[in-house]
């Protein structure tokens, strides 16, 4: 089910009347149990069972990791081996048919032949999302940061949360799992900023996100045909689109969490205002940012070691981190371009503070970039990086930057032309007004201080969205991962 959909919100309506009526969590919880386990059978009922297993196996590897000890080196052993379970069917699913296709091409490439083919394996929806999550539970069990949860239906709920089940935001457990133990009691002022976050989120994915993505595919499924500053124009749209289709579903997510009475953390911190890619990086799904340091780039020794050691450390999380995003070598190009300019950006800075310690503040002042161009080298890296991001595959990309490189025999009156441009334009001034007024400016707004007010802003959000809400449904980007 998708967010934007009428059955969804019929779901939705259905399970917070039900939920709510129960007098306690001990009928809530595996009612939303239920609920959840419905919700992520809507797409293929068969995937159930691999949800249920990832639950079985996250629950039964921390209760050994538990009896045998934490931090102990039996206890490592069990941990090492519930993740690698978790891993194995995340990589069977995932990334099965990609090592078959490099396998085949690199031998045929040097003048082999292979008489296998690809295996009809149907990627699950979230399945990236909720393997992290049971990592990140059992090897907090190991770390002694939590106990291990013995009731199967409150690991089952942590895991199978519907509001964030398909495309996040990863959740800790240390953070989630504390929520399930405590008393809940209806609250009617986060059941109204949830409902504030729903309709901004929609607001997001309905009007801009999906009106944006209608020229955006029409571009990239047809590049040989496009000139190059509609080309650009595809890919400036897909830069807005991609921020107001995941963000957009992350304040769903968290506003629907809200109607049940649970908190989850933000996942996106206005990005585009981003004056570094270190920055952008603690703003841009800030879940995921959290998940690879904590479970990924400090294990491989994070800042604790050399400079040249910590840039490794970098690349190879980044790496990582693109390989989550797909099963393709444009998602390790992207991860890989993000890991190096992280590098750059993590030189640049130590550099500078090596300067302001030698007191060189005429240097500064003559070197120094101003705030804007830090920004504009930002955010044209970032729209860089989301080509390879986009594009189908390889050679796309390729394609791409060659048309991009023929971008100065243009006019600006073609740039206008460009069928694209219309939505483009719309979205502009709430980007502008994401990068240089920030977060502040956006959040002072939507948090009214009248009830009347805020109802009124809520009612308009979803009127607005549906009003101008692309015809057809289009899934949300993230689902794909």
């Amino acid at each position: 089910m998708i967010f934007t959909t009428i059955p969804f919100l019929i779901f939705l309506i259905a399970v917070l009347a039900i939920y709510w009526s129960f007098p306690s969590d001990r009928w809530r919880q595996p009612f939303l149990l239920a609920a959840n386990f419905f919700f992520y059978g809507w797409w293929n009922w068969k995937f159930t069972s691999l949800l249920f297993a990832a639950i079985l196996i996250s629950y039964m590897g921390a209760l050994l990791v538990q009896r045998v000890g934490t931090r102990s080196q039996r206890g490592k052993y069990f941990m090492m081996g519930a993740c690698t379970l978790l891993l194995g069917l995340l990589g069977y699913f995932k990334y099965t048919n990609f090592f078959l296709e490099s396998l085949r091409g690199m031998i045929e490439h040097l003048g082999g032949h292979v008489g296998w083919s690809t295996l009809k394996i149907l990627l699950p929806a979230g399945i990236s999302f909720y393997i992290f999550q049971a990592i990140s539970y059992v090897v907090s069990v190991y770390r002694g940061k939590l106990p291990a949860e013995n009731s199967l239906v409150r690991l089952g709920v942590y895991l199978s949360f519907f509001p964030h089940l398909v495309a996040g935001p990863i959740i800790h457990a240390p953070t989630f799992l504390p929520q399930l133990v405590r008393k809940r009691i209806f609250d009617s002022a986060q059941f109204v900023e949830g409902c504030r976050k729903f309709a901004l989120g929609f607001l997001y994915k309905a009007v801009f996100a999906d009106n944006l993505a209608a020229p955006v595919d029409v571009i990239f499924k047809t590049l040989k045909d496009q000139s190059p500053l509609t080309i650009f124009g595809g890919c400036l749209g897909f830069y807005g689109q991609i921020y107001f289709d995941f963000a957009g579903y992350s304040l769903m997510a968290i506003g629907v969490a809200n109607l049940l009475g649970y908190t989850l953390p933000d996942n996106f911190n206005f990005p585009y205002r981003a004056t570094s890619l270190i920055e952008f990086w603690r703003r841009w799904h800030i879940s995921l940012s959290t998940w690879l340091r904590d479970y990924v780039y400090i294990p491989l020794g994070g800042n604790r070691c050399s400079h040249a050691r910590q840039y490794l450390n970098i690349i190879i999380t980044m790496f990582l981190g693109g390989l989550w995003h797909g099963a393709s070598w444009n998602f390790l190009l992207w991860g890989g371009v993000h890991g190096l300019a992280l590098c750059l950006n993590h030189v640049w800075v130590r550099n500078r503070e090596q300067t302001t310690s030698l007191n060189k503040k005429t240097l500064i002042k003559i070197c120094s970039p101003s705030p804007i161009l830090f920004w504009l080298l930002t955010q044209g890296t970032i729209f860089l990086c989301w080509i390879p991001f986009r594009a189908a595959t390889l050679h796309d990309t390729i394609l791409i930057f060659q048309k991009l490189g023929t971008l100065g025999t243009m006019t600006l009156a073609q740039l206008v032309q460009a069928g694209s441009f219309p939505w483009l334009l719309a979205s502009l001034p709430l980007l502008f007004d994401m990068a240089f007024n920030g977060s502040e400016g956006l959040r002072t707004r939507w948090s009214l201080h009248s009830t009347l007010a805020l109802y009124g802003v809520i009612a308009g959000a979803l009127l607005i969205g549906l009003l101008f809400m692309h015809s057809g449904t289009v899934n949300f980007i993230y689902f794909q991962f």
